[in-house]
């Protein structure tokens, strides 16, 4: 992946150039069609992903619970709590999207904590989301 267009992205916004070169190495991209599964409710979490280009949806118990689009993220709940999935994320429309495997995302959060910290931001968010809807 391109450290510029990583850059663009708000999560890597800010981030020096060369601390993002090795990361952006890590991502893989990917074009998904509108309706392809890019992650399934109870499910092991295996990847982090960023999407780039289009919106996917996410659902948690067969209920709608968000859209995200350009420069969102999502596969980082399970990643750190090391629990399965909590949600299916589905493409909605045609999307371009990055991946990382655990382990470098595990890494990239540990050496860039600015990185670690905007991932927290949105955790936070979405555990109180969750305990609402509970």
């Amino acid at each position: 992946m391109d450290v510029k267009r990583l850059q663009s992205l708000p999560l890597f916004q800010g981030i020096a150039e060369g601390d993002l070169a090795d990361w952006a190495a890590k991502f893989q991209t990917a074009e998904m069609l509108a309706g392809s599964s890019l992650a399934k409710q109870d499910d092991f979490a295996y990847r982090f992903f960023v999407v780039l280009e289009g919106q996917v949806e996410v659902f948690r118990d067969f209920e709608h619970v968000a859209d995200l689009g350009p420069g969102e993220f999502f596969g980082e709940m399970g990643l750190i709590s090391g629990k399965r999935r909590n949600a299916r994320v589905t493409a909605k429309t045609r999307v371009d999207i990055a991946w990382m495997m655990p382990w470098d995302f595990e890494q990239m959060t540990t050496d860039v904590p600015d990185i670690a910290a905007r991932i927290s931001e949105v955790v936070a968010t979405r555990n109180a989301s969750i305990a609402a809807a509970d």
